[in-house]
């Protein structure tokens, strides 16, 4: 490939897709930055074999030429769509979070706030195509290193019986337990926090 590229905050990856596509073809290589669905956008740094070149803007982006030479062009969302619609349309889902409290030192019992956050997630994976699911559990800081360690795996693997449960396979989800050693609110050791309580899925 003729172009490295480096990113540098927000950025969505679809900008990577297109160079992967265009890549080989008797066209230039072609990056284009586009907006995450809240409008953020980042920076890409683009490397050849002649120089660099940053684009920043939503849209912008830059063409390699076999011979490394990079020029800048600047587009806008409906010319976007209109050339590269089927595959923005072929792209993934983008991965999504759920956070889950669980009450004081219980490995099975739900926080009652978490009851809707159960509900929007079963809605997710009812349409979600063949999810990798990465379940992390977590502790308040109440217990001791090894008593938050075994708690955080059980809540996780809690969430994951609930997930296998939807039709998740089993293989398809990841649990890894942090102990208190990642709380969302910080406290001193011993003191227990109900938003520490958690355990986080992550859905890709």
């Amino acid at each position: 490939m003729k172009a490295a590229i480096r990113r540098h905050g927000l950025a969505s990856a679809t900008a990577f897709v297109m160079l992967a596509f265009l890549a080989g073809c008797s066209t230039p290589d072609k990056i284009i930055l586009l907006p995450d669905p809240d409008g953020k956008v980042g920076t890409v740094i683009v490397h050849s074999t002649t120089g660099e070149q940053t684009i920043d803007k939503a849209y912008a982006g830059v063409g390699v030429t076999k011979g490394g030479a990079i020029e800048k062009t600047m587009d806008n969302q409906s010319s976007v769509q209109a050339r590269y619609g089927e595959l923005l349309a072929a792209r993934p889902p983008r991965p999504m979070t759920f956070t889950i409290f669980f009450l004081f030192d219980s490995p099975t019992e739900l926080a009652p706030e978490s009851s809707t956050t159960v509900k929007k997630l079963k809605a997710v994976l009812a349409t979600w195509p063949a999810p990798e699911v990465v379940v992390v559990g977590h502790t308040d800081l109440a217990g001791s290193q090894e008593h938050d360690d075994r708690l955080s795996m059980q809540r996780a693997q809690t969430v994951a019986a609930f997930l296998v449960k939807q039709g998740i396979p089993a293989q398809q989800i990841e649990t890894a337990a942090r102990g208190k050693r990642e709380p969302l609110v910080p406290t001193a050791d011993g003191v227990p926090n109900r938003m520490n309580r958690r355990v986080v899925i992550t859905i890709q």
